[in-house]
């Protein structure tokens, strides 16, 4: 790849640091969905279909955490529930099409769907190989998890800002910290008791600065409790930056697409506002939307370093994070 083509990296703000990564599995077709994931965007190749969908179940969100989009932007966001017409539809075309996997999530809290175990159930009877959601867990109650495996669920990501007290429930207002616990144990001892090793618990922060310095007891805390242990990286989503030029482009958008609860259908799952819209489910579907001239014409812009010129993309705090990144590690230290 030359110097002035864009930097792309698959899941660059995602950092692994105990445990044994989900994705080791033997399976063949398994091994090429991730091989896809990782060389679609890398060689900037458009599949016939995405390899993976975001599904918001649901906007709403039990917690009223700072650092969330759904908190502090919440008023710009229609609230509303998926419904299972539109996750069939969804789920049936993809099945048809080679679709991989799919996470029931975007914006808010999975859990709070009561159709949300049944989603699951579906998404694995059609052949799925990867469905999962991320969740705060203050509602994995030994009710839910029981369903939740039953159903298949094969991985599951639980939003867990550190390892204290104080700490997590700074950043998860609304939460607690024994509940949250507790509910974590009850999952993993339901696993053991019925013999099974899904769902695979991860269990992730955001990287703020007050963890920084101690992601080694953040690491030794979870690592008997999870599957995985994980961060993020800490991402400013309060204030949007204009204007940044930088040869930078997006892997969603050669990997995946998201479905918001009312339709509504995006190229990525950072876009909260639709300001890429690309139609709605009830009026089209996946495969014509991700072969639409608009995406096309999108996935040139980022391949050509252009991706300030859509206003979704100029200020994209996804996108803000990983230049910050790439501008600091090519600066020559001090």
């Amino acid at each position: 790849m030359g110097t002035d083509q864009p930097k792309i990296q698959a899941n660059a703000n995602f950092h692994l640091v105990s445990g044994k990564e989900t994705f080791q599995k033997r399976d063949p077709r398994f091994i090429e969905y991730r091989k896809c994931w990782k060389e679609w965007p890398e060689t900037f190749h458009v599949g016939e279909f995405p390899l993976f969908l975001d599904l918001e179940v649901t906007s709403v969100c039990n917690l009223k955490c700072p650092f969330c989009a759904t908190t502090y932007r919440g008023h710009l966001i229609p609230k509303g529930f998926i419904s299972f017409e539109i996750i069939r539809k969804i789920i049936d075309e993809g099945a048809e099409k080679g679709l991989y996997g799919v996470k029931f999530n975007i914006r808010g809290e999975p859990l709070l769907h009561p159709e949300i175990t049944e989603f699951v159930r579906y998404a694995k009877s059609k052949g799925l190989i990867d469905v999962y959601f991320n969740t705060n867990a203050l509602l994995l109650d030994e009710t839910i998890a029981e369903k939740l495996i039953e159903a298949g669920l094969d991985r599951l990501s639980i939003s867990f800002e550190g390892y204290t007290k104080e700490v997590y429930e700074k950043h998860r207002v609304g939460s607690s910290y024994e509940k949250v616990l507790a509910n974590i144990d009850t999952m993993q001892a339901l696993k053991r008791r019925l013999g099974v090793s899904h769902p695979k618990i991860r269990v992730q922060t955001v990287m703020t600065p007050e963890l920084s310095n101690s992601l080694e007891d953040y690491r030794k805390f979870w690592e008997n409790r999870a599957d995985e242990v994980a961060y993020l990286d800490f991402k400013e989503m309060k204030r949007k930056k204009k204007k940044i030029i930088f040869p930078w482009a997006c892997p969603q958008i050669w990997q995946r697409m998201a479905v918001f609860w009312d339709g509504t259908i995006l190229p990525c799952n950072h876009d909260d506002e639709a300001f890429l819209k690309l139609g709605n489910i009830n009026d089209t579907n996946i495969s014509q939307c991700w072969n639409s001239t608009f995406l096309s014409k999108l996935r040139i812009c980022h391949k050509n370093g252009e991706a300030h010129k859509f206003e979704a993309c100029d200020g994209c705090y996804l996108r803000d994070s990983e230049i910050a990144k790439l501008i600091e590690s090519q600066t020559p230290p001090k």
